[in-house]
């Protein structure tokens, strides 16, 4: 579970938090697959991923996943990039020559203090199959985990849904709201959710994921 300092920084809106944090600048998904061409297996994900083929809306940043064990490689790759660990809402500096803090999973990259933040990596420890972070006997087929999007690989809707769900924030009830979810993948999250014992989500998803609670899209 978040603590509570990060359950605070999540409920911050947008302005406060590049206030406190900087300012974010996302790469977009097209930017992304350029810069990682060919280097490392890596998908979209977030907002953005349970977002597709749905409404679009303004995404704070762009998040990115990768393989834990590919991280050496990623870092070979960003050289001349500022990397930042990234976790229960504090920030420390990924600096040459030293490990990941142990725990650590997340990476806020930008090129150096005077620029804003542009992507938001994700490290992955799945192997064969997708595996949910926050439950392992969850676990699906690379093939059915993933999905491409205008070219570009994307972590598929229910999945990004299902890693948003213990945030359930406006914007992640939203995603849920406006997501795009054929019946087979609609009964595979509220099968999954009911599971987790995250019974109010279930239920909106079960029913097209109506917001409620007069919560209103963002831009």
């Amino acid at each position: 579970m978040p603590s509570a300092f990060a359950k605070a920084v999540n409920d911050l809106d947008e302005a406060a938090f590049q206030s406190l944090y900087g300012r974010w600048d996302p790469l977009e998904p097209a930017a992304v697959a350029q810069l990682l061409a060919g280097s490392v297996r890596w998908y979209i994900a977030g907002g953005r991923a349970a977002r597709a083929a749905a409404a679009p809306r303004h995404h704070e940043d762009t998040d990115v996943v990768v393989r834990f064990a590919d991280l050496d490689k990623l870092r070979r790759i960003l050289a001349g990039w500022d990397l930042w660990e990234a976790h229960d809402g504090a920030l420390r500096p990924l600096l040459p020559g030293l490990g990941l803090t142990e725990g650590r999973e997340q990476l806020w990259v930008r090129l150096d203090a005077q620029h804003p933040w542009q992507i938001d990596f994700l490290l992955d420890r799945s192997g064969e199959e997708w595996t949910f972070k926050r439950d392992a006997s969850i676990r699906l087929p690379w093939a059915r985990a993933l999905h491409v999007v205008v070219g570009i690989p994307h972590l598929r809707p229910e999945l990004a849904l299902l890693h948003k769900a213990h945030l359930d924030r406006p914007k992640d009830r939203a995603d849920l709201a406006a997501a795009v979810l054929d019946p087979v993948a609609r009964g595979w999250l509220v099968t999954v959710l009911e599971q987790l014992g995250h019974d109010e989500w279930a239920g909106l998803a079960k029913s097209g994921g109506c917001i409620g609670k007069g919560e209103a899209d963002q831009p």
